[in-house]
C-alpha cells in the first residue's frame, strides 16, 4: 500500500469513535442515496469503504443482504457493533476478495475520490457485480442558495498557505462519468442533492468538523493558525441564528 493509503487508514482509525456522531451527515446522505437507488428486498449489496456503516444501515432497512468492507479496522469494528446483521470485513477496495458476480449492487459513500487508484476499484466492482448489477457512489458537490456558508471555503483558501505541501487533503480530483465509462459501465445516471442539518451550537459544529475527512486540513495547520482558524469559524457561526449546516452531494451510477 502507498503512504497515502496508510495515512488514510491511520486517520480513519483514529476518527472511528466520533465518526458521524456530532451530526448525522453521512447517515443523512446515505438515506437519500438509497432512496434514489430503491433496491428491492433481498438485493445482495456491497458497501464499499463503508466507514461506520451509514449506507449499510440504510440498505439493511430496505431488506438487503449487506456485506460491508473498509480498510480501517476500527471502522469495521464499529460498523459490526452498529449493524450486526451485515457481514463486516477489513478489505482494500482496490483488491476485492470476492468471486466474480457476487453482488447485485455496490455502493460507496464519499470514498472513491479518496482512493489511490479509483480506476482499479471500479474495475474490481465491475468484476464482482452480476450482469445488470449497479455501481453507485457519492462525492461532495457544491450547494446553491447558501451564501452564509461561503465564509468556510474562503477561510480554507486563506489558510491553505500554512499547510505543509502534501498534507491537509485526502481527496483527489475525479471525473465520475469517465471513471464509470472506462470501467465498462453503461446507462449512466447522476443526481445532485442537498441536505440541511440543524446544529445546536458552535461547539457541536466544531466537533463535527473534527470528526470526518476535513479534520486532515485542520490538523495540518500550525498551532497558532489552527487556533485562529477555529476562532474565526466560531465568530462566523455566532452570526447565524439558527445554525443550519448546508451540504451537497452527487450520486453517480452505472449498470454492469
Amino acid at each position: 500500500m502507498t503512504e497515502h493509503t496508510n495515512r488514510a487508514i491511520r486517520f480513519f482509525d483514529e476518527l472511528a469513535p466520533v465518526y458521524d456522531e456530532a451530526l448525522p451527515f453521512f447517515r443523512g446522505f446515505a438515506r437519500l442515496h438509497v432512496e434514489w437507488l430503491d433496491p428491492k428486498p433481498g438485493t445482495r449489496a456491497l458497501d464499499l469503504g463503508a466507514g461506520s456503516g451509514a449506507l449499510t444501515g440504510a440498505l439493511v432497512e430496505r431488506g438487503c443482504e449487506v456485506t460491508a468492507i473498509d480498510a480501517a479496522p476500527a471502522m469495521v469494528a464499529k460498523l459490526a457493533g452498529l449493524h450486526p446483521t451485515a457481514e463486516a470485513r477489513v478489505m482494500n477496495a482496490q483488491r476485492l476478495d470476492f468471486p466474480d458476480e457476487s453482488f447485485d449492487l455496490v455502493c460507496a459513500g464519499f470514498v472513491i475520490h479518496l482512493l489511490d487508484d479509483p480506476a482499479a476499484a471500479a474495475a474490481e466492482v465491475r468484476r464482482v457485480l452480476r450482469p445488470g448489477g449497479v455501481f453507485s457512489f457519492s462525492t461532495p458537490h457544491d450547494v446553491e442558495n447558501a451564501p452564509e456558508w461561503d465564509f468556510y471555503g474562503a477561510l480554507c483558501d486563506e489558510f491553505q498557505s500554512f499547510v505543509p505541501e502534501g498534507q491537509g487533503r485526502l481527496s483527489r480530483p475525479l471525473d465520475e462519468e469517465q471513471l464509470l465509462q472506462d470501467a465498462g459501465f453503461h446507462d449512466l445516471d447522476y443526481i445532485a442533492v442537498e441536505q440541511r442539518l440543524p446544529v445546536r451550537d458552535a461547539d457541536t459544529y466544531w466537533r463535527w468538523a473534527l470528526s470526518h475527512g476535513s479534520r486532515a486540513f485542520i490538523d495540518a495547520l500550525p498551532a497558532q493558525q489552527r487556533a485562529e482558524f477555529e476562532a474565526r469559524v466560531r465568530e462566523a457561526l455566532a452570526t447565524m441564528n439558527p445554525i443550519v449546516h448546508v451540504s451537497g452531494a452527487a450520486f453517480d451510477r452505472g449498470t454492469a
